[in-house]
């Protein structure tokens, strides 16, 4: 009960107020007073027999949680998927583009970080030595924040490389117009 609430604060939190999924998925993974009382009843119930009750008592417990989490993680994924079906499905040029745009601001960033400003580095440092002055060096992109985007965004397109091996053509039915 209690990780439930404080999973229900917490989803609400992390998620800008529209979690209880979520936060009912986090109260689930909070150990539980199921868990503890299992414990306690093994060092100091000492009948066999009502040590049996309260551990079966305790299992239903834990049965229920793990059904609560899963009924959890299953609502949330059904909405995500609504979500999904919804964007692949509208008219708007943004929304059904946003992946692509992202990946093209890694594909610059990465340009800029790997290719670019290692050559103007070199470059301004040859010409400063030809010139007798020096060049500032470009800043850098913080890769630590640019690497995990643009490993999800691979995982993405991995993960359609994979549908269309298998034979799905497209995510969504194609609309009328719309590419």
């Amino acid at each position: 009960m209690a990780g439930g609430i404080i999973g229900s604060i917490l989803g609400g939190v992390l998620t800008g107020g529209a979690g209880p999924a979520i936060g009912a998925g986090i109260g689930a993974a909070i150990p539980s007073v199921a868990e503890i009382a299992r414990t306690i009843t093994e060092r100091l119930i000492p009948d066999p027999a009502k040590r049996a009750e309260a551990e079966a008592a305790i299992a239903a417990a834990l049965a229920n949680r793990d059904a609560a989490m899963l009924q959890a993680v299953t609502s949330s994924d059904t909405a995500q998927n609504a979500i999904n079906l919804a964007e692949a499905q509208g008219n708007d040029r943004y929304s059904s583009r946003w992946r692509p745009s992202i990946g093209w601001i890694g594909a610059l960033a990465l340009g800029y970080q790997f290719l670019f400003a290692p050559f103007a580095t070199w470059l301004g440092g040859l010409l400063g030595t030809m010139f007798g002055f020096t060049f500032p060096v470009p800043p850098m992109l913080p890769t630590g924040d640019l690497m995990p985007l643009i490993y999800a965004l691979l995982g993405l397109t991995a993960s359609r490389t994979v549908e269309r091996i298998n034979g799905v053509s497209t995510a969504a039915p194609a609309q009328p117009g719309h590419r």
